[in-house]
C-alpha cells in the first residue's frame, strides 16, 4: 500500500515545521500532498517566503489521504478559516492520523480533539490545550490514538 499524506499551509506557518517533515516523508517513499485552505496556491511563510503548494484544500479527495499534517507558526490560527479542514480534523482523529507541530496542537485542543489525550505543544501553548482538556506530557513527540503531537 502507498501511503499518502496531506500537510496543509497557511499564512504565517513555520517553514522548518512543514519542510523537514516534507522531505524525510519524501525521502522515505511517502507522498505528500502540500495543500492551501485559501483558493491561492501561493502561502506565505512566518519569515515571508512564498511557497508554491502542490494543491488547494478544494481539489483535493480527502479519502486518498491517511493522515492530516498541520505545522505550526505565527499563523496557526489561520487553520481554523477553513470549515472544511475543522471537519476533516475530526473525521481523521477518529477513522485515520492526524499530526499537529509547535502551536497547531492548540487547533486540536480547541476543536475538542485532545480532551482526555495525552499531547504536548510549543512551551508558551501549554496552558491553552490544558484548559481544553488535553493531558500535557513534557516530551518531543507525544502519540495518543491516532494524534501525533509535536513540541518543535
Amino acid at each position: 500500500m502507498d501511503h499518502k499524506v496531506v500537510l496543509f499551509l497557511v499564512e504565517g506557518f513555520e517553514e522548518i515545521e512543514a519542510m523537514a517533515p516534507i522531505d524525510l516523508m519524501r525521502r522515505a517513499g511517502i507522498t505528500v500532498d502540500t495543500v492551501s485552505i485559501t483558493k491561492e496556491k501561493n502561502v506565505i511563510s512566518s519569515r515571508g517566503v512564498t511557497v508554491l503548494t502542490d494543491k488547494v484544500i478544494d481539489e483535493i479527495n480527502f479519502e486518498e489521504y491517511e493522515m492530516i499534517v498541520l505545522p505550526g507558526g505565527p499563523g496557526t490560527d489561520n487553520y481554523m478559516k477553513s470549515d472544511k479542514l475543522r471537519e476533516k480534523l475530526k473525521e481523521f482523529s477518529i477513522e485515520k492520523k492526524v499530526a499537529a507541530i509547535c502551536a497547531a496542537p492548540t487547533i486540536l485542543s480547541a476543536l475538542g480533539l485532545l480532551k482526555g489525550k495525552k499531547a504536548v505543544c510549543f512551551p508558551s501553548c501549554e496552558s491553552e490545550i490544558i484548559k481544553d482538556g488535553a493531558i500535557l506530557e513534557v516530551k518531543n513527540v507525544v502519540k495518543d490514538g491516532n494524534i501525533i503531537t509535536g513540541r518543535a
